[in-house]
């Protein structure tokens, strides 16, 4: 959390047992009756709720460097805890790793309850409990990657994606004329994103999917600001008045076989066309 190991190297403090995973989200449901119809409406693509995870520390009067001190040691730690949890200026970024050597993902959280911990001064042991309240829902992979394509009008797998459980809603693409009338759709839910008329030869058009702009130029960056090009931002399908596009995972093959695939439409295309996109997978 914040760079700090929840697990001290040190044994100044450690995770115990009764320290939550991370929990399915719940839904934000809406319930319709109509009169004379039996049940409720049938409804998809709600929303999911925040969620919570719940923390238990152990703590000890040990020091960084390995040395115990007892209670002013556990006291020391106590504090640094205290420090670490009470940032209340910013979100807290929280990284979890299941096991050595897999991928960290990462949210940003705050914490919203803490217990007033149990102390055994004689021992300089002392249990404190924290819930975390994870307002984005989503974790993420920490790091960005890329995928890039020159293939247009058929169904393609964007393989950095694979594994992900939630939608990835904050993608960003760059795309290098020449394309006319692109349109980029996520296959699982039928929505897309498109840009209306011709992108020419020596231009490149950036779509942030996240900020819900774009930008056209001879020359783009992934990372740039501008946006002169937004109002030519086309959207459609579910979800399309409140976003760009969700690039939603779903089982290609197995449960354990998770991907996103796109189907990438145009005019007009040549050898330079280029379709680039950098996201991080989202998880639930």
């Amino acid at each position: 959390m914040d760079g700090v190991t929840l697990d001290h190297p040190s044994g100044c403090w450690k995770l115990l047992t009764g320290t939550q995973v991370r929990p399915l989200p719940g839904v934000r449901a809406a319930s319709v009756a109509v009169p004379g119809r039996a049940g409720v409406l049938p409804m998809v693509g709600e929303d999911v709720e925040a969620t919570t995870i719940g923390l238990h520390l152990g703590v000890r009067g040990v020091g960084p460097d390995g040395v115990d001190r007892g209670a002013a040691g556990l006291d020391a730690n106590l504090q640094a805890l205290y420090a670490l949890f009470g940032v209340r200026h910013r979100l807290l970024d929280v990284r979890y790793r299941a096991a050595p050597g897999t991928g960290e993902v990462a949210a940003e959280a705050a914490v919203i309850s803490a217990s007033e911990p149990q102390v055994w001064i004689g021992a300089a042991r002392a249990r404190l409990a924290v819930v975390l309240r994870v307002p984005g829902v989503y974790w993420r992979d920490s790091t960005a990657s890329a995928w890039t394509t020159r293939t247009i009008g058929a169904v393609q797998r964007v393989e950095i994606l694979d594994g992900a459980t939630a939608p990835v809603v904050d993608a960003v693409l760059r795309i290098t004329g020449p394309v006319t009338d692109l349109r980029i759709t996520d296959t699982a839910t039928g929505g897309w994103v498109g840009y209306s008329g011709a992108l020419a030869t020596g231009r490149a058009l950036r779509v942030h999917c996240g900020r819900m702009d774009a930008h056209e130029a001879p020359s783009v960056s992934l990372d740039g600001t501008e946006a002169n090009a937004t109002g030519r931002v086309v959207t459609g399908g579910p979800g399309s008045g409140s976003r760009f596009l969700a690039l939603t995972p779903r089982a290609v093959t197995s449960a354990h076989d998770r991907g996103v695939q796109v189907l990438i439409e145009g005019t007009g295309t040549s050898d330079t066309t280029l379709v680039e996109l950098r996201a991080r997978r989202a998880y639930l």
